[in-house]
């Protein structure tokens, strides 16, 4: 859904934008003709700087945003799901406190565990980037395991990945045509849970705060992908002065090169990732919030670009 609203905003919409420019073109006043010729002769050339605007660049300009404006309200003018299941996330969360300020990209929720304060923080921009490179990356993966099959069966080794059982006398597995791709790839066999309406087409990057009076903090790094929050990092912020002068917005950005932030996690053992992953999902970073942060990005991000485009239509016109 994402990914299709993103696409739709940067390809020409043809039909009603050519038909609505040609009847603003038609309709427009012919008397903006004869007040710019009286302004230009009235003002002195000296001071230009003082006169009203009334360059055709900023008015054409203005419309063209006005009537972006226009097309993106009405194509949003139904409630969407993202909506509902924002409304939804919110009634059946309420100890979740949402920070989200007009105009800025940085979302933050907050709430209270015991003697903790845990902040969540994400950003729009995560909207906005190509996921194209990602795909183009899989692919490539792909191909070359597809290749590394090829010459496995060219030779007299154990072919691996192979499906059928079996085996030639040349030492191979025998594949048979039908068995070429594996099930999980064919399109009678996909699993349904992997195309289900309203998932995000995005993996969104949330950071989590975790701060507990004259014992520091923990910073996690986390992907919301799916419905499930995948830990990229951990890092413990010492308690100290500096440190208690920062919001917790401001820690969960500031970057330090001399601060140990641990090994990769998944180098971890795995019980350990498997505590850390049940001590997040007590503080409430469970699936409902892995669902709820990419449909909010959705929604804000649509909010915020409605807000950009009114506040510099302001500007030129």
């Amino acid at each position: 859904m994402l990914a299709l609203r993103a696409f739709a905003r940067a390809a020409p919409r043809t039909a009603s934008r050519s038909a609505r420019s040609t009847i603003s073109t038609t309709l427009r006043p012919a008397f903006q003709t004869t007040l710019r010729s009286r302004v230009s002769i009235q003002a002195p050339r000296c001071f230009a700087t003082s006169v009203a605007r009334f360059d055709d660049a900023s008015q054409e300009l203005a419309a063209k945003l006005n009537q972006e404006m226009q097309l993106e309200s009405e194509e949003n003018s139904a409630p969407a799901d993202s909506d509902s299941n924002i409304e939804n996330f919110k009634s059946q969360n309420p100890h979740w406190e949402i920070v989200d300020e007009s105009g800025v990209q940085e979302v933050l929720l907050k709430r209270k565990y015991d003697d903790e304060v845990v902040t969540v923080s994400f950003s729009i921009v995560d909207f906005n980037t190509p996921m194209m490179e990602n795909e183009d990356a899989d692919e490539a993966m792909m191909d070359e395991e597809d290749e590394a099959i090829m010459e496995g069966q060219s030779g007299g080794g154990n072919t691996k990945g192979a499906i059928n059982q079996g085996r030639t006398s040349g030492g191979n597995i025998k594949v048979a045509p039908e068995d070429s791709i594996a099930p999980g790839d064919r399109d009678e066999l996909r699993n349904e849970e992997d195309e289900v309406d309203g998932q995000a087409a995005f993996p969104a990057n949330v950071n989590v705060l975790v701060q507990r009076k004259a014992k520091g903090a923990l910073r996690i790094n986390l992907i919301a992908d799916n419905g499930a929050f995948t830990i990229q990092s951990v890092s413990h912020l010492p308690d100290s002065k500096h440190q208690n002068t920062l919001s917790a917005s401001e820690l969960l950005r500031e970057v330090s090169e001399t601060l140990y932030t641990g090994p990769p996690f998944q180098q971890l053992d795995e019980e350990v990732q498997s505590l850390m992953e049940t001590y997040l999902d007590v503080r409430g970073i469970n699936t409902a919030l892995a669902l709820f942060v990419p449909e909010y990005i959705d929604v804000k991000e649509q909010r915020e670009y409605l807000g950009w485009l009114g506040r510099v239509r302001s500007f030129v016109e």
